[in-house]
């Protein structure tokens, strides 16, 4: 491996915010954590560069004050996204009149797909391609079926891609600081990786709600399948409480920071403390009706991304698990056990899942991911080139 020896940035852009981390590898191709920091830059919102000057600005500030501390001048960046991406999901068959399946067969319905998306999304990259299902003759098989035999073969396919310009200002950002494009990978596909080795799970959904944004996506027996974003996050909660109580939004979330509503006993007896009404007159109002509150506002959450989601209408939710992440700690300490207790799609709910209790994870993971692959991405995409289909196919069968 080329970066043996060597010490390799991973650049995290995040919201109004980047995580740098420099990380060397040892002869097992383990990485180990050298500098780790968050730097504020108010050219990013939501992972997506709005302000490129800002940003660049920014992004040469932190990377002058870690290429000091690890004595070392980088000239490649692994970057982490964020940003908005799409998920195309689609399949090729093979009619095999009782032939065997063989690679030049696979290798034809994987070109064919891939030509198929790039003629229609002429305006996005694609980022990750992954192996979602592969059967024959309706019976799925675990394993890339190359030497079976059958009649009729059928190979599904994940595409993530996201837009041209937002491809095209990642590489302004890193010309700006004298770096080159190594890799990218999208943070909701190391989310996905970090539960499987955590949780030792394959297939499972898995919900983050962010402060003004939510997500769900679905990992099928280890492929990455399916994402889907929601322009909502858990702010509306505190904004309810905010509206319904006739209390300002500040004072909303000062009290949810200070009480426990789940340590709590006998809440219709007690009531939120005289000073928080600061500038209006006080009024009793109980904690049981501000846990009705949020209650109601969870339901329809919930509804929205699992139960009444009609893109999930085809996903057998039985017996799967489902992995509920709050960013906001306040509202995880008050309102996890809400939300876990008000699923009722047949899942197995846990929201004890914290993606950001150790940041040095998400660059172990994707380290990980660059040397060693996954079991099912056809290909990690960097740059568009014109063997790109050859480096499938090596990668593949290999």
């Amino acid at each position: 491996m080329g970066n043996l020896g060597k010490k390799n940035l991973f650049i995290e852009l995040k919201n109004e915010k980047y995580v740098i981390t420099v990380g060397e590898y040892d002869e097992e191709f383990n990485l180990t954590i050298l500098e780790n920091k968050t730097f504020v830059s108010k050219g990013i919102k939501h992972g997506k560069i709005f302000d490129l000057s800002e940003t660049s600005k920014s992004l040469k500030s932190g990377l002058s004050e870690i290429e000091d501390k690890v004595n070392y001048v980088f000239d490649n960046a692994n970057v982490i996204l964020n940003t908005d991406f799409d998920c195309v999901n689609i399949s090729g068959f093979k009619k095999l009149n009782g032939n065997q399946i063989l690679s030049e067969d696979i290798a034809y319905i994987l070109n064919d797909l891939k030509m198929k998306i790039v003629d229609s999304e002429k305006n996005k990259s694609i980022i990750h391609i992954f192996n979602t299902k592969y059967e024959i003759d309706k019976k799925s098989i675990k394993n890339l079926p190359i030497g079976l035999h059958g009649n009729f073969y059928i190979h599904d396919l994940s595409f993530f891609l996201i837009n041209n310009n937002d491809y095209k200002i990642i590489n302004q950002l890193l010309n700006k600081c004298n770096l080159n494009l190594s890799r990218f990978i999208l943070k909701s596909f190391i989310d996905g990786v970090g539960v499987i080795k955590e949780k030792k799970r394959e297939t499972f959904f898995l919900v983050k709600i962010d402060k003004e944004h939510s997500h769900i996506i679905f990992f099928l027996e280890s492929a990455f399948c399916y994402y889907e974003k929601f322009v909502f996050g858990s702010d509306i909660i505190l904004k309810d409480i905010s509206k319904v109580c006739g209390l300002d939004i500040k004072i909303v979330n000062k009290f949810i920071s200070d009480i426990d509503l789940i340590q709590e006993e006998n809440l219709s007896q007690k009531f939120l403390d005289k000073k928080y009404f600061t500038n209006q007159k006080y009024r009793k109002i109980s904690f049981e009706h501000i846990l009705n509150i949020c209650n109601a506002r969870i339901d329809e959450i919930i509804d929205l991304i699992i139960s009444k989601n009609i893109n999930l209408k085809n996903f057998d939710k039985k017996n799967l698990n489902l992995y509920i992440y709050l960013e906001d700690n306040n509202l995880l300490k008050n309102l996890s056990h809400q939300f876990k207790k008000r699923v009722n799609s047949g899942l197995s709910v846990e929201t004890d899942y914290n993606f950001e209790a150790n940041q040095e994870n998400t660059a172990k993971i994707f380290s990980e991911l660059i040397s060693r692959g996954w079991v099912k991405e056809a290909i990690p995409v960097t740059k568009k080139k014109k063997s790109l289909i050859s480096r499938i196919f090596s990668l593949i069968f290999e």
